[in-house]
């Protein structure tokens, strides 16, 4: 009786033993926004391109701040003015087995711009390739009309599929049946709604994954996410709110995790229209001469702001000082831009010497949802300008109403956050900066109408350069007259919050705001 009781304790220890360490090799998520589908080149919107590259693979990747490295690829050269040769990485296999080669690339360049009825296209980064050309099974050169040199990094963005089963219809890839990657894991399950499962690819080609199952399940309420995690029902978060962040960082069990993210709040004055919406002269009258377009109130207006009392009361130290419009280490960010200034008095003086020593009035419009503590932000801006003598009505409004009315250039002042995903500013200067041309592709989000012939020309300069160097150089220069002359005015610069269970996990927050479980270590 007793050798049967010491059998049963044995076997209970023994399934006890196997219970926690399969636990220990499974991760799960609790994300803010679910994706929409598991295929890899419909909807291109970011809940869905984060589910994809725990999936699938890319030729060229890029590391958490947004620079380029090699993946699928393990090199890539400019062969000419229209041609990029690349080399791929050997030894790769799909999930079902297969030899990932240059047919595959060359296959799913030809899928991505003939999918019927895709809502936001893929397309977007293939458009300057004329012909995907098959050199050998490891080589693969792309043909382009003009020189490309952004396409390396617009191919990080394309995930690669492979050619063994053909053309595949949307329903297929969300069943399950056609999600057929390279990546670090592979599909279990999925429904909207319910967890994505993942179960680890051992044949990966990159290092081994800790967590043999991942599920990320979607909890969008921010109080619920927090709950979750507390409780030990989930082991990591994303989107941590400000306001939970305190009771966060006070618990031993929590770990919080930030870094700085792509995304930069701006002010953004009219400097096109003589009457802009919601400006006023000091005696409540609309303004028949603009005064945004005097680049001596612009500056006052980047004075006025003292940055660092909105990071340190605003933000709860969650942001940064920005003084451009991409943050350091991104391409194309200049370290000759000198830190912002605050200097209330210096700014009144301008404001007198451009002839409005009187001040004026002004509508500062901004979206109330997108970001943590964003209207705030635009609270605090206000209640500066109203120190030199601006005085200044905030008007925030869900992202679903400023949007649309900011592409109809309805404000003569607006807040708002934007983030070079790509890892450099060639994407904000010429969407943002340069003069609306539509012939050319260039200023297609110029909301604020500027037009500065200078700037126009070095961005168009910096398009087809490929040699890095002297890109890099054109674009510095570009954003230093941007930021001189005011167009754009940043504030501060958001920080990335995640957080997860101090005994389980470690993990290094993206610039872009992803999380990828192949990036959360197994706590030491």
């Amino acid at each position: 009786m007793a050798a049967r009781n010491r059998l049963v304790l044995l076997c209970a220890s023994m399934l006890a033993a196997l219970s926690i360490g399969a636990h220990a090799q499974t991760l799960s998520i609790g994300i803010q926004n679910e994706p929409n589908t598991l295929d890899p080149q419909w909807n291109l919107v970011g809940n869905n391109t984060q589910a994809m590259r725990n999936i699938y693979d890319t030729l060229s990747a890029r590391d958490r701040n947004l620079q380029l490295v090699p993946s699928l690829a393990l090199s890539w050269r400019a062969v000419d003015d229209t041609t990029w040769e690349y080399k791929l990485r050997p030894g790769v296999k799909f999930h079902d087995g297969s030899d990932f080669t240059a047919e595959d690339v060359k296959f799913t360049i030809s899928r991505v711009g003939s999918i019927p009825g895709n809502p936001n296209s893929y397309a977007v980064y293939i458009g300057q390739i004329r012909e995907t050309v098959v050199v050998d099974p490891l080589t693969v050169r792309f043909v382009t009309n003009g020189p490309a040199p952004l396409l390396p990094t617009n191919l990080s963005n394309i995930f690669i599929l492979s050619s063994r089963n053909g053309l595949q219809p949307n329903g297929d890839f969300n069943s399950g049946k056609a999600a057929i990657g390279t990546g670090p894991f592979r599909v279990v399950s999925w429904q909207p709604g319910s967890p994505l499962v993942l179960r680890r690819n051992d044949a990966y080609w990159g290092d081994r994954q800790p967590w043999q199952d991942v599920r990320f399940v979607p909890i969008s309420r921010d109080s619920a996410r927090v709950a979750a995690l507390l409780a030990g029902d989930i082991d990591f978060i994303n989107r941590v709110p400000i306001a939970d962040l305190a009771r966060l960082r006070q618990d031993p069990k929590i770990r919080v995790f930030a870094g700085d993210s792509a995304y930069v709040y701006m002010l953004f004055p009219d400097v096109e229209n003589d009457s802009p919406q919601g400006v006023k002269d000091s005696a409540g009258n609309p303004v028949t001469k603009n005064p945004f377009k005097d680049a001596r109130v612009r500056r006052a207006l980047s004075l006025a702001i003292n940055r660092q009392a909105i990071v340190d009361r605003t933000m709860e130290g969650q942001a940064s000082v920005a003084n451009q419009a991409v943050p350091a280490g991104f391409f194309g960010h200049s370290t000759r831009i000198a830190p912002a200034a605050f200097d209330a008095e210096r700014a009144r003086a301008l404001l007198a010497e451009a002839g409005y020593r009187d001040g004026f009035q002004v509508d500062l419009s901004c979206p109330n949802d997108r970001f943590a503590n964003d209207a705030k932000i635009c609270e605090a801006v206000a209640q500066f300008l109203v120190r030199i003598g601006i005085r200044t009505q905030v008007s925030a409004m869900p992202s679903a109403v400023f949007f649309p009315r900011r592409g109809k250039k309805e404000f003569g002042l607006h807040m708002a956050g934007w983030g070079s995903l790509t890892g450099e500013s060639s994407y904000f200067l010429g969407a943002q900066v340069h003069t609306a041309r539509r012939d050319l592709g260039l200023g297609a989000i110029n909301t604020n109408g500027i037009s500065d012939p200078e700037i126009d020309a070095l961005v168009q300069e910096a398009r087809p350069v490929l040699d890095e160097a002297r890109r890099r150089a054109i674009l510095e220069k570009a954003m230093e007259l941007a930021m001189e002359r005011s167009y754009i005015i940043p504030a501060v610069t958001f920080q990335v919050l995640s957080a997860g269970r101090a005994d389980r996990v470690s993990y290094a927050t993206r610039a872009d705001e992803e999380t990828l479980a192949a990036e959360i270590a197994a706590a030491r």
